[in-house]
């Protein structure tokens, strides 16, 4: 077997072209471990009066850490990219987590109002649910106003919305695998494209619902199935609400 051997000028060339690539990657890592680590400690001043939270926030950095460092090992890159992804996560939750911000967006106007949820739609689904939890959610109340989301006794403040549009074949292949299927047929949609409007708020746990409870809000992202009928689902189960 012959052994290829490459000229030194090439390697060096090589080299030479890697070096601005590698200094770039590296102050790239630099600058978002500094955001990263200023998004943290304001997360962290947020849950100061919350000593629970703080120690589970501690916990799930900790264990980032190691997922980030064994999935990148030494690629410098890799890091950086983790790195700002985790930072992009912490200044969301800053964010959404701060008494004194104001909406970045109004509440959409077609949400105002108040909804009793009326029917579970029957689909095909793995839920985390059984039939008992998700008949609890049959006949409470649902209410948008401009500065908040409220399920039963549970409110939330608003921070902003996302709204997209979603096509019937979209959301199929979205929401069907081997073992699932959700289309429009299943939860009444005759149209062709809906509405989607996601609402976002800080950080909720709703206990009783499981052993540690859900940090999933009913509403928080609904289907406009019409003027005053909204659907949307928890645990992956379906349900329709109508305006009051």
């Amino acid at each position: 077997m012959t052994t290829r051997r490459w000229p030194i000028a090439f390697l060096l060339s090589t080299l030479v072209s890697a070096a601005p690539i590698l200094a770039q990657d590296a102050a790239t890592l630099s600058k978002e471990d500094v955001r990263l680590n200023k998004a943290y400690q304001a997360r962290v001043a947020q849950l100061r009066s919350d000593p629970t939270a703080l120690t589970a926030l501690r916990k799930q950095e900790r264990s980032w850490i190691v997922q980030r460092d064994q999935q990148c090992g030494k690629d410098i890159a890799c890091l950086a990219q983790a790195t700002g992804a985790h930072a992009d996560y912490f200044e969301t939750q800053v964010k959404q987590n701060d008494t004194g911000a104001k909406p970045a967006t109004p509440m959409p106007a077609e949400l105002l109002g108040s909804y009793t949820i009326r029917k579970i739609l029957p689909t095909q689904t793995i839920s985390c649910w059984d039939e008992k939890q998700a008949r609890a959610l049959i006949g409470t109340d649902l209410e948008y106003k401009p500065d908040s989301l409220r399920w039963k006794t549970t409110t939330v403040r608003y921070v902003n919305s996302s709204t997209t549009n979603i096509k019937a074949e979209d959301f199929a292949a979205d929401n069907s695998g081997s073992q699932s299927s959700v289309t429009f047929k299943d939860l009444g949609i005759t149209a062709p494209e809906v509405k989607q409007i996601t609402i976002e708020h800080p950080d909720v746990t709703i206990a009783d619902w499981s052993h540690e409870g859900t940090m999933e809000m009913p509403g928080e992202t609904v289907i406009v199935k019409g003027p005053n009928t909204l659907v949307f689902s928890v645990c992956n189960v379906y349900f329709e609400a109508d305006r009051k």
